[in-house]
């Protein structure tokens, strides 16, 4: 008797010491999914349903074509639209062959749920486990595909850029500018796990190089999740693999918290890259930390925005809108120098450091459209404050999907 109840004191003990693990581990299993359709790339390559895979000297010679394509025209449209399609794809399954974790499908499914209710809540959720990074990797290529598109768009006729940004985007090594070859342009991707922003870079540059070597763009990828770095490091692999550009490179920067001021230990990494920086990104990282970005008066882009040299060029890209009108209030109270733009409905803010001006430059289009957005944030404040939650996705005729 006295042996049977020692062998429950110790293992009471050993269940108590792992017990927030365990419920940690059960309500991430038993929390809803959102289940991975017809067009994930995982499926495809469960059910045997891939894609066409280029070699790289294929994309070399497709890309070379298109120099006697003018920009901004029809045919040259056409082709980027097929070779970035295929770029991505061939690109993605180098990667599904080069992952430093394994796919785990069900945490994926768990964490495709949780960033959807983030969005709405503006929390941010864990991506503390390493295959759901792995699948995210895979599934979301979507985000860099986005990033190319906005560059490439520089050159359509039929997008309404604000001049400022569009001159300073024909200059850049992304659409084949005369950027300096001694030096390289560098980028700093905020929350950008697994790299994603270099890809969409990468991408515009070597389709804008015509077949030849693009110029020199140096990629810095900060999270604060630090689990990001061996993908970011695979990532840069798989991209030079494909794409075959010696002069386009990616590296893990560290740690980042745009929830806190620069000057904190967090962001010691980021800071050091202010200086030498031509170009900020930041995509789908503001709805999901809205609350703690309010509580600090968004003082982490306030001192970005500060402390960035001149002519630094900031992409902040959003599933919502609604936060623009908070970002504006920041530069007109704090940050005059800043000239703003949208593109894609408001799905991307795009800012420019400037000078000598006593208040932010805005055209009368996107000033309305600020109204707009102001409209959307109120909207979904009241949604959320009558008890609204996202549910589970929905199967047509068998309720929801579990």
């Amino acid at each position: 008797m006295m042996k049977f109840q020692l062998f429950l004191l110790i293992a009471t003990t050993h269940l108590l010491k792992s017990s927030y693990t365990y419920v940690d581990a059960f309500a991430i299993e038993t929390t809803a999914s959102r289940r991975l359709g017809k067009r994930s790339f995982i499926q495809k390559q469960e059910t045997g349903r891939q894609q066409n895979i280029a070699t790289p000297a294929e994309l070399h010679d497709l890309a070379l074509k298109n120099a006697l394509k003018t920009p901004g025209s029809g045919y040259h449209r056409n082709a980027w639209k097929y070779w970035l399609v295929l770029s991505i794809e061939t690109t993605r399954y180098d990667l599904s062959e080069n992952l430093p974790s394994p796919v785990d499908k069900a945490r994926f499914e768990n964490l495709f749920f949780r960033l959807g209710v983030a969005a709405d809540k503006g929390e941010m959720p864990s991506f503390r486990n390493a295959g759901a990074r792995s699948a995210y990797a895979l599934e979301f290529f979507c985000r860099g595909r986005k990033l190319a598109d906005l560059f490439m768009d520089a050159f359509n006729p039929s997008f309404l850029f604000p001049e400022y940004w569009k001159d300073a985007l024909l200059e850049s090594p992304m659409l084949g500018g005369n950027y300096s070859a001694n030096e390289s342009y560098n980028m700093v991707s905020l929350g950008g796990g697994p790299g994603f922003d270099f890809v969409g870079a990468a991408l515009a540059a070597t389709f804008c190089a015509s077949g030849g070597e693009a110029a020199a763009i140096k990629a810095t990828i900060l999270d604060y999740e630090e689990g990001w770095g061996d993908l970011v490091e695979a990532m840069d692999v798989s991209t030079r693999n494909i794409l075959q550009q010696p002069n386009l490179s990616c590296q893990w920067g560290g740690k980042c918290d745009i929830t806190k001021p620069l000057a904190d230990p967090t962001n010691a990494a980021c800071l050091a890259e202010i200086s030498s920086t031509q170009l900020w990104t930041c995509q789908y990282c503001v709805a999901e930390n809205a609350h703690l970005l309010r509580e600090s008066n968004y003082v982490f882009f306030h001192d970005l925005f500060e402390m960035a040299p001149e002519g630094a060029l900031f992409i902040i890209t959003e599933v919502t809108p609604r936060l623009w009108p908070e970002f504006y209030n920041l530069m007109e109270e704090h940050c005059t120098y800043m000239q703003v733009g949208f593109n894609k409905k408001g799905g991307q803010m795009l800012l420019r450091k400037s000078s000598g001006q006593s208040s932010v430059l805005i055209s009368d289009r996107d000033a309305k459209q600020l109204k707009t957005f102001e409209m959307i944030a109120k909207q979904h404040e009241r949604k959320v404050q009558s008890g609204w939650e996202r549910q589970e996705q929905k199967v047509r005729g068998m309720g929801y999907r579990t």
